[in-house]
């Protein structure tokens, strides 16, 4: 799961429901308020023209206006199919994005967000990584720090007098500790 290299493929079109749908709404809202308006305003130009002009011509051009009807609902069920691709766009590596915050907050440093070719979000990806790697750099310079100390104590514990093993022992003991809780 930590792999840079780890490709996968999405089985579910709606990975983050709430986002999609929110960001879906607002594509095929836009897209419909255009539609409407852009379309109103043909027909209306359309009917005014042929009923000063032709008035003969109304019945075909009702039937027109109703076939248009039709090919504008099937164009907004297309644009919401549209916008929902467009939203998973986003949504996806967003999702990723979020998996990979959890693993990296629960200390597994070797965990990289791996995106598919092609995701929006490529750059921020990169980044993530790199300041992962980063920190897993610092905790291994750390965990080395904290090993040499404690053979160092070890040392002192085994000349110190009695009294201070115990100290010493303890204080090794938590030097141990330090970055555990880190998979580096």
């Amino acid at each position: 799961m930590g792999e840079q290299t780890q490709r996968f493929q999405r089985r579910t079109v709606l990975v983050k429901r709430r986002l999609q749908l929110k960001y879906a709404a607002i594509v095929f809202a836009a897209v419909v308020f255009t539609a409407l308006l852009v379309g109103g305003d043909i027909t209306y130009t359309m009917i005014k023209f042929i009923s000063r002009e032709n008035p003969d011509l109304m019945p075909q051009a009702v039937d027109i206006l109703k076939l248009d009807a039709v090919k504008l609902l099937l164009f907004m069920g297309i644009m919401f199919l549209v916008s929902l691709f467009v939203s998973h766009r986003f949504a996806g590596p967003i999702y990723r994005f979020e998996r990979s915050a959890q693993a990296l907050a629960a200390g597994d440093l070797t965990h990289r967000v791996s995106l598919r070719t092609g995701d929006d979000l490529m750059e921020l990806q990169d980044e993530v990584n790199a300041m992962a790697a980063s920190l897993q750099q610092l905790i291994q310079k750390d965990r080395t720090l904290a090993e040499s100390l404690s053979e160092r104590l070890k040392a002192a514990a085994a000349r110190a007098p009695d009294a201070m093993r115990g100290e010493l022992s303890s204080i090794q003991s938590e030097l141990k500790s330090l970055t555990r809780g880190f998979k580096v």
